[in-house]
């Protein structure tokens, strides 16, 4: 039972041993069993906000481990209504650090229940659609957290000529702290009291799922940083967010947890993982090998592509970019086509190969990459790869989408 983002959250602080309130909404039928579930995390006090009306709250998530796009549909999202417990929302005004989830609730009515001293945090995940209207409410936050899988990075700095600079500075005037989550290619932040750019690494690997996974990150970089310098925290954050994707299983995570936790912040910032910034992606050219025929069924091939552009690499189709060949076209014209895919792949940083059968053309093109020194990865999603030139010769061979995007993540961060 997982019940949304605030409960990742509630795990990192379970996990943490630390002391937190939870304050909620929720639609009324899930209330008694939110109280009970809470008794296994650590027992907080429970703060209801309001009761969701006239919508189940029920998330459907069509990709768990986020190889691409996750596809979250909320039910009913356009019927949500939100009857406001006001004694509660009171009570808010007791706390000195919070993090807040953003949902389908007034968010402004929320901040006006706040100290304006107090220390702020917030994740753009959801339903902010304007940081300006924002802005207008004169609440400084401590911590603004951004991740480009987000549908607001997505719809506002995803697309065209990011510059991280530019991307940091909107935010000076209304937060202490911005933190970009740039999914598997690390994390980069920015420090606007010290003025400092930080950068941190992700520990990419092959994971069991990435739900939640920006929510425990956010929390124990927030709570660390009471003991810790940001740049710590950040890195703390990291590696404990990588367990909570590594297992469903909460015990386990807490116990993997409270091993990082123990290490010094030191060699956890000196032992490095992966960096490769989002703007940075678009120039790693992916060469796809594959029988990218349109008498083939091509909806794997088609599915790697869109993972891979959802991460911001270039896949460069050969089929799609220089034609088709038919068996009727001359011998020029075949070495035309000959030549133009060997250019294309000279102009390529990373080949995967697609093997939904024996292609002969795709089988040589594993060949040729491997034999140019460029990281060839194979992905076999119907598990037909049985000859030993076949499963030695390149990198990777896996029927796993979640694991050749990791590779993916990895050679190009070397690129």
């Amino acid at each position: 039972m997982r019940l949304g983002g605030i409960i990742h959250s509630a795990r990192a602080l379970w996990a943490m041993n630390v002391e937190y309130t939870i304050a909620y909404f929720a639609p009324k039928y899930l209330v008694k069993q939110i109280e009970n579930f809470m008794t296994t995390l650590g027992n907080p006090e429970l703060i209801y906000l309001g009761e969701v009306v006239t919508s189940p709250y029920i998330i459907l998530i069509n990709e768990a481990k986020e190889i691409g796009n996750q596809g979250y549909e909320l039910l009913l999202r356009e019927n949500i209504e939100i009857d406001y417990n006001e004694l509660n929302l009171k009570k808010l005004e007791h706390y000195s650090d919070i993090i807040i989830i953003s949902g389908n609730f007034d968010l402004k009515k929320v901040l006006k229940s706040l100290k304006r001293d107090c220390n702020i945090n917030i994740d753009f995940a959801n339903n902010i659609n304007d940081f300006v209207a924002i802005e207008k409410e004169e609440i400084h936050f401590e911590k603004i957290f951004i991740s480009t899988s987000s549908n607001y990075f997505l719809e506002y700095y995803g697309k065209g000529d990011f510059k991280i600079e530019n991307f940091f500075q909107q935010f000076r005037s209304f937060t202490n702290k911005i933190i970009l989550k740039e999914n598997r290619g690390g994390s980069r932040a920015f420090d606007f009291v010290r003025n400092e750019l930080i950068s941190v690494t992700s520990q990419t690997q092959p994971i069991v799922h990435s739900v939640g996974v920006g929510d425990v990150y956010n929390a124990i970089s927030v709570c660390k940083n009471r003991t810790v310098t940001f740049e710590e925290s950040l890195n703390y954050a990291s590696w404990v967010a990588t367990e909570y994707a590594l297992t469903t299983f909460p015990n386990d995570f807490k116990l993997m947890a409270e091993r990082i936790l123990k290490i010094s912040a030191q060699q956890l910032v000196q032992t490095k993982g992966i960096q490769l910034p989002w703007e940075n992606r678009k120039k790693v050219n992916i060469y796809i090998a594959a029988p990218d025929f349109d008498f083939v069924d091509t909806s794997e091939i088609d599915l790697l592509c869109e993972n891979l552009s959802y991460h911001n690499f270039s896949p460069r189709r050969p089929v799609r970019e220089n034609g088709q060949m038919s068996t009727d076209d001359t011998e020029i014209q075949k070495r035309e086509f000959f030549n133009k895919d060997m250019q294309l792949l000279d102009e390529c940083h990373i080949v995967i190969a697609v093997l939904l059968y024996n292609d002969p053309g795709t089988l040589i093109e594993i060949g040729v990459a491997a034999e140019r020194k460029i990281p060839t990865f194979v992905y076999d999603p119907k598990n037909i790869a049985q000859n030993c030139m076949l499963t030695q010769i390149p990198n990777l061979v896996s029927s796993d989408l979640d694991e050749i995007i990791s590779e993916v993540f990895s050679s190009a961060s070397k690129v």
